[in-house]
């Protein structure tokens, strides 16, 4: 499987504190089935601001000690950490994008171009405040797409105007968004409210990743198994797997996505 956000990064945000609790967290998500992680610390004006070349920086370092045989991990080698960012949606993110702030996903895998070729499409994690100006936010998701920039809108039902009102996700997918929902959302550790939403999300086939947003080893830790069960259940394995396999895979290679 692959974990499309993580803040598995230590010292860059609220997510994992040192180095320790990042390889704690690199073992369980290699003991739940995850082979590639993206590190997604956030990127928040004012409150968090990792600059493009610390967070690629701590990447390699993290690489480097998942394949130093010192590891204490269980099987080195076997987990891949690439680089991106949770960006915060701002009405200038397009021009972050271009000055190299806002990070795409997996932006160490393609062209470290600010802006894709024609013929390629790249992915960036946004999240939404909960309370946001519809129109913008439509307006900038299409100016995104013009450019064949996908934004990525992380875990959309936990986001208070949507869980008020689902159907702004509708329109801003139509506009050419995805969406990632989060794991434990799906489990029920968010609460009965937030799991009966990112169900409906599903059926509606307006969710299209499922990722473990995972801030630490304990509370909120690396495991995407258990929601990938429970999806399974609502819409089948092979359209629950997708969501952890075949588009987080697309979405790094840059591969367009057809949602139907």
């Amino acid at each position: 499987m692959i974990d499309l956000h993580a803040h598995i990064l230590p010292d860059l945000d609220d997510g994992a504190k040192d180095w320790q609790e990042t390889l704690d967290m690199c073992a369980i998500a290699m003991k739940d089935g995850i082979h590639t992680i993206v590190a997604t610390p956030h990127v928040k004006r004012g409150v968090y601001a990792p600059a493009k070349e610390l967070i690629l920086s701590k990447v390699s370092e993290l690489n480097h000690l998942l394949s130093a045989p010192r590891s204490s991990l269980i099987a080195p080698c076997s987990l891949t950490i690439l680089s991106g960012a949770d960006n915060s949606f701002e009405p200038d993110i397009l021009l972050q994008i271009e000055n190299g702030i806002a990070l795409f996903i997996g932006a160490d895998v393609l062209s470290p171009n600010s802006l894709p070729p024609a013929n390629v499409f790249r992915y960036v994690l946004l999240e939404l405040s909960d309370y946001f100006l519809f129109p913008q936010v439509k307006d900038c998701i299409r100016k995104l797409r013009e450019k064949n920039i996908v934004p990525v809108l992380s875990h959309p039902e936990r986001i208070a105007m949507i869980q008020k009102n689902y159907k702004l996700l509708h329109e801003f997918i139509q506009a050419g968004a995805l969406s990632q929902i989060t794991a434990m959302s799906i489990t029920g550790e968010f609460g009965k409210e937030i799991k009966k939403l990112t169900r409906t999300l599903v059926k509606k086939n307006l969710a299209h990743v499922i990722a473990t947003d995972a801030h630490s080893r304990d509370r909120r830790p690396p495991i995407l198994s258990r929601a990938v069960s429970e999806i399974a259940d609502l819409i089948g394995s092979d359209k629950a797997e997708l969501m952890v396999q075949g588009i987080p895979q697309a979405i790094i290679e840059g591969k367009e996505i057809s949602i139907s």
